[in-house]
């Protein structure tokens, strides 16, 4: 083996080292994002268990990811080793990717950038719709670099079929798909190969018609665009690029020229652009949102690396202190996690409430760890969703002695009049506090440590 080759056995080595460090400790994740996670696998819970996403849960994302997760009936632990695995995969594909384009040097370095990658390491370790799209998005661009490199109908239909499950699992994809399309349709022109994109297209097709015999064409449109188009705008939050590009400040190697006369290169850089320009036009740009950006920004980057001498000084100096600041955060983050107090909160609903009865909480992943449903049109008590939960949506609900517990957290807790609703009306009594060191949070870019408070109120007499 040449002294080349055992460098890059020893990157390679590295880079699964610390992709099988995203799997410890799974149940501790060291930062969430927001209480989206929980929303998402409550509705997926209760879809399991016969509500309709749209039309009763009131669900304002595109179905697939959540559907995937109904089929473990929104268990945490399973969806996010399903995200682990996506995530796996994914980086996997990046690497090859970068290997047939530039070289073998290229593609090791592309998996060692994304084994680090901060965004990543976080999405990695939640049920997150970003990283499941962006995962099938990644596997659809490997397949797109192999059309490029040799035309065939199969890959062009494998293409259009993971391009369009990755829209259908969140629709931050689409400006990608789109982007990718109106140049397929340049290059089927060009080329004269107008079959192979009718065979992209139709293969694009096959989930979304899939769709319409669980969903109406009304319930799709509404639910997973239209009740996006209220959540309005905060441009502050664009600050959240300098959460993706600072640890990860090797990816500004991607900036470089290129050769994009190579149409894989090309490609690589459209799919790049086309998802930064929408993640930082949109009304609220969130750290998470740049688990897309990540894949074809290692790849680019890790082609810049794949040209450099391994022997050299510069290299040696962008790759080591790239990863010693990488791993550095992964190990005190990850290591240093704090236990997640909804599993503490769950427990003691699971134990004063019935099988068959409806917790409200602030933090839906209490209601999925005690596998407790809410009333269907309160699972998704985010600050910014649309249409927004106002307090007589809660005391509707509180008043037909419906609820058998409510867990005061987040949103909930700050609304007003709740709290005060459940200590004057006789109906509910304070069963316990749980507060303690909470996950990592960031006010714009910067980063602390929540102090998380659960008040837990239940029912006197029971429900009725």
């Amino acid at each position: 083996m040449t002294p080349r080759r055992k460098k890059l056995l020893v990157l390679g080595v590295i880079a699964c080292v610390f992709l099988f460090f995203h799997l410890y400790h799974l149940e501790r994740p060291f930062s969430t994002n927001g209480i989206d996670e929980g929303i998402h696998l409550l509705q997926a819970q209760m879809t399991a268990d016969g509500f309709s996403l749209y039309e009763e849960l009131n669900g304002d994302q595109a179905p697939l990811a959540i559907l995937t997760f109904s089929l473990f009936k929104g268990a945490v632990l399973p969806s996010r080793l399903l995200s682990f695995l996506l995530f796996a995969g994914a980086t996997g594909a990046a690497g090859i990717i970068a290997w047939r384009i530039k070289n073998r040097q290229a593609g090791v370095m592309t998996v060692l950038l994304l084994s680090l990658d901060f965004t990543l390491l976080r999405e990695s370790r939640l049920a997150s719709l970003d990283l499941f799209s962006a995962a099938l998005l990644c596997m659809a661009g490997l397949l797109f670099v192999v059309y490029l490199e040799r035309p065939r109908w199969m890959y062009a239909a494998g293409g259009g079929l993971l391009l369009s499950l990755s829209c259908l699992s969140k629709l931050m994809a689409a400006p990608c798909a789109l982007a990718v399309t109106v140049a397929a349709v340049w290059y089927a022109v060009r080329h004269r190969r107008l079959e192979h994109f009718a065979v992209y297209a139709l293969a694009g097709m096959v989930p979304a018609l899939a769709l319409l015999f669980l969903f109406s064409p009304d319930a799709l449109l509404n639910g997973v665009l239209l009740r996006q188009l209220h959540r309005g705008a905060d441009w502050s939050t664009k600050a959240s690029v300098l959460l993706f590009i600072g640890p990860s400040f090797v990816y500004l190697l991607a900036l470089r020229r290129w050769d994009l006369r190579d149409r894989r290169v090309a490609f690589v850089v459209l799919w790049l652009l086309s998802l930064l320009a929408f993640i930082l036009v949109q009304g609220r740009t969130f750290q998470h949102h740049f688990a897309y950006a990540a894949f074809p920004a290692a790849i680019l980057a890790g082609m810049v690396l794949g040209g450099w001498s391994l022997d050299s000084r510069k290299t040696v100096a962008v790759v080591a202190s790239f990863v010693a600041v990488n791993a550095v955060l992964m190990v005190s983050l990850v290591g240093t996690a704090p236990p997640d107090l909804s599993y503490e909160v769950a427990d003691h609903v699971a134990a004063v409430s019935d099988d068959d009865a409806w917790v409200l909480s602030g933090n839906p992943l209490v209601n999925v760890l005690a596998d407790r449903n809410a009333p269907p049109n309160l699972t998704n008590l985010a600050r910014y969703h649309y249409p927004p939960t106002t307090t007589s949506n809660i005391t509707y609900w509180l008043e037909g002695n419906r609820v058998e517990v409510v867990v005061l957290y987040y949103h909930l807790a700050e609304m007003p009049g709740v709290a005060r609703y459940l200590n004057r009306s006789g109906r509910y009594e304070k069963a316990m506090v749980v507060e303690g060191k909470g996950q990592l949070l960031f006010d714009g870019v910067t980063p602390r440590f929540s102090t998380d408070r659960y008040i837990v109120y239940r029912a006197v007499n029971g429900t009725t």
